[in-house]
């Protein structure tokens, strides 16, 4: 049995669009460090044709969603592509195999966890195909950040951000499928996940990615998306917050007018996110303790990034609201294996 665990990611530069040839824009987000997907997949059987199954799993993805898993597990040539080069000497996997993943968070919801899901189940599947060279796998993964970058491809060939929950704090994600850390940041920062929406949203994001082709804004997307990359990474290693701030919200408002001017018009905003969306505005006087930044995936719930220092402040901020449920959680290092 191989165990992992690997976290979401969340943008601050959205990856929102597909080509022919992958995104139709480079991505930038901070992966964080509790929050995210636990994988296990243990070898039932070493005969007959290779199979997997979710039986008796916490987490079972819908019919589309296994059949995506399957299809990515069983073309095994790009992970063992990987492995050979490294110098495994591995086999073609047989027989069946069963997969246990968890989210810790509501799945479905704009919280990022088909990236993370991904991600785990990648990582568990090379250490399984590492077989007896396990051990030997794990310490050349945790000592090689380009050896990341390879297996963070291959996850992005089942779910494209999952390749942004390999490294940590901050990643890039570039159109050539380049994935790598971004150096120089100054200062840390925690997100607060506001949980405004626990059910599956209606337009998953693979629709998403289809739908706003429609948009008539698509046209200019990723030159603005550029525009705000280079922006965003200046001030990350920089320290004026408030343009940092301006900036990172204008990108998820940017993602979302897409989805709102789409051929087929759609929105994952609810009551609840209009309400924070404008309560957390800098030009309001409302007594908020530092300047937050805001973002939201493909989702009704909203991602509150603010300065380390200042965490226990906000996190007492958010508490007067006795409604609002919430996780709190920092920056992490990206996916790792676990203890068998």
């Amino acid at each position: 049995m191989v165990n992992v665990f690997a976290p979401v990611n969340i943008a601050w530069i959205k990856y929102m669009g597909k080509g022919p040839d992958g995104p139709l824009n480079s991505s930038l987000s901070m992966t964080l460090q509790n929050t995210g997907t636990l994988t296990s997949i243990d070898r039932v059987s070493h005969q007959g044709p290779l199979q997997f199954s979710f039986e008796g799993s916490s987490y079972v993805p819908p019919p589309t969603g296994v059949e995506k898993c399957t299809r990515f597990l069983s073309d095994s040539g790009k992970f063992l592509k990987v492995l050979r080069e490294e110098g495994f000497l591995v086999d073609e996997p047989r027989g069946l195999y069963r997969i246990h993943t968890s989210n810790n968070v509501p799945a479905g919801t704009g919280i990022a966890t088909s990236a993370s899901g991904f991600a785990a189940l990648t990582l568990a599947w090379f250490g399984i195909l590492s077989g007896e060279c396990y051990s030997e796998w794990v310490s050349r993964y945790r000592a090689d950040p380009g050896l990341r970058s390879r297996i963070a491809r291959v996850a992005g060939s089942g779910s494209g951000s999952a390749c942004r929950s390999f490294h940590g704090e901050f990643v890039e994600w570039e159109m050539n499928g380049a994935v790598h850390p971004v150096d120089g940041v100054r200062g840390s920062y925690v997100d607060f996940i506001l949980l405004l929406e626990n059910e599956v949203k209606a337009v998953s994001s693979s629709e998403a990615h289809a739908r706003v082709l429609g948009s008539p804004l698509i046209s200019g997307r990723r030159d603005r998306v550029m525009e705000r990359m280079e922006r965003v990474k200046v001030f990350l290693r920089g320290s004026d917050l408030g343009a940092l701030s301006g900036l990172v919200l204008e990108e998820a408002l940017d993602m979302h007018e897409l989805f709102h001017t789409s051929l087929e018009p759609f929105s994952y905003w609810n009551a609840k996110t209009r309400m924070w969306l404008d309560r957390l505005s800098p030009s309001r006087d409302s007594g908020l303790p530092g300047i937050p930044l805001v973002t939201l995936d493909a989702g009704a719930n909203l991602h509150v990034f603010v300065e380390s220092a200042k965490a226990d402040a906000w996190e007492a901020f958010f508490k007067l609201d006795p409604e609002l449920s919430f996780v709190r959680d920092g920056a992490g290092k990206g996916a790792d294996y676990r203890e068998r």
